[in-house]
């Protein structure tokens, strides 16, 4: 009897370093049962990015290839059919990058690549220059894309349009982590709290790269006017440097307004599940989100979260998490924060699975999906 090959899925991201969405796809290939689906990775830069030696580890390779960018997306199309034309095991591309989906949607088609996924992790609503571009790059998908897959009903919308929602055509494949991971534990907070030295502070986090959405600005604001009330207040900014200014931008205002004793930048951490735990408040004010890993790993750790409203509602499992209007001013963020100190910390493991955010059951679900995709 022949043995049944494993399906191959080329999974495309830009880079596989430590954020969002790499890091719900690296849950996801830490799952993954490589003899029935083997995930392999295309991403645009020419550099090695942190996951991907665990990625090789695991079964998998790493294609590095040119940068796409907005000027050479018509060129980037063919380059992509080309690569699959040299690569035909791959019968499901699954795109990861939101506008860009439609470059490489489009780019399997003319290739004949029978399942393509165009997978939305964010809702665009600003205004800039960039999320103008965005908003006119991502319409090839629609049409493109075989199969439509969103975080959350709100990206879904944004990548694939309000009548694909309507009409069932969208998959709502929720972002999530494994929770096992964050398991709020008293012994692992006091050990944190003493290696950090934050013991006697009350520590607000939050957990993202230095992005335009994540808004960092509205971040010291808050800290701020905490600051003016409670000395012991504690601003911890865990996330990477994207080239984008922002920590610098950061940093600078943080001496400006004399908070340097209320800020620690901490950049990039493999420990973000220890962070969670010794910690007091998460904060996340974006600007614009899909539905972000990060709220549901500080959920995961029982920690009280505040979310601005931009962000959408399915991200809400707890009780003690609150979404705000940004709006509302730093003011009114930082009473419900005050107030967030009050939630008693506990094991939220249970919650979490039963909302379907667990990686285990995704996972599985993902595989069976794959496996009859690829047949």
């Amino acid at each position: 009897m022949e043995e049944k090959k494993a399906v191959k899925v080329l999974a495309v991201v830009c880079q596989m370093n430590r954020g969002g969405l790499e890091s719900r796809l690296m849950d996801i290939i830490r799952q993954l049962d490589y003899t029935k689906v083997c995930m392999d990775v295309y991403t645009y830069r020419e550099d090695k990015g942190v996951f991907d030696d665990e990625i090789i580890r695991a079964g998998g390779t790493v294609y590095y290839n040119p940068p796409l960018r907005a000027g050479n997306m018509l060129w980037y199309v063919h380059y992509f059919k080309r690569f699959l034309l040299r690569h035909p095991e791959y019968r499901i591309v699954h795109a990861h990058q939101d506008a860009w989906c439609s470059v490489f949607c489009w780019g399997a088609s003319l290739a004949g690549v029978p399942v393509r996924i165009a997978h939305s992790r964010t809702a665009i609503t600003g205004r800039s220059v960039a999320d103008c571009v965005k908003n006119v790059i991502r319409l090839p998908a629609r049409r493109y894309a075989t199969h439509y897959f969103a975080v959350s009903r709100k990206a879904g919308q944004w990548l694939f349009g309000e009548k694909n929602l309507r009409q069932g055509r969208v998959q709502i494949w929720k972002n999530a982590i494994y929770c096992r991971a964050y398991t709020f534990s008293p012994q692992i907070r006091e050990t944190c709290r003493a290696e950090m030295g934050w013991g006697g502070r009350n520590i607000l986090i939050h957990v993202g790269n230095f992005t335009p959405p994540k808004n960092h600005m509205f971040l010291l604001d808050m800290i701020e006017c905490l600051v003016r009330k409670d000395s012991s207040w504690m601003l911890v900014l865990v996330g990477g440097e994207t080239g984008m200014g922002i920590q610098k931008k950061t940093k600078d205002q943080t001496k400006q307004r004399h908070l340097e004793k209320h800020v620690r930048i901490l950049g990039s951490r493999e420990d973000v599940p220890v962070l969670l735990q010794g910690a007091d408040v998460f904060c996340f004010p974006s600007i614009y989100e899909g539905l972000p890993g990060a709220v549901l790993e500080a959920q995961a750790a029982g920690l009280p979260c505040i979310v601005s409203d931009s962000v959408t509602e399915e991200v809400k499992i707890l009780k003690s998490t609150r979404r705000l209007p940004l709006r509302a001013g730093a003011d009114a963020w930082g009473r419900e924060i005050e107030k967030a100190l009050d939630v008693k910390r506990r094991d939220t493991y249970q919650e979490m699975r039963d909302a379907g955010f667990d990686i285990e059951t995704l996972t599985q679900e993902l595989t069976e999906f794959y496996e009859q995709a690829g047949r």
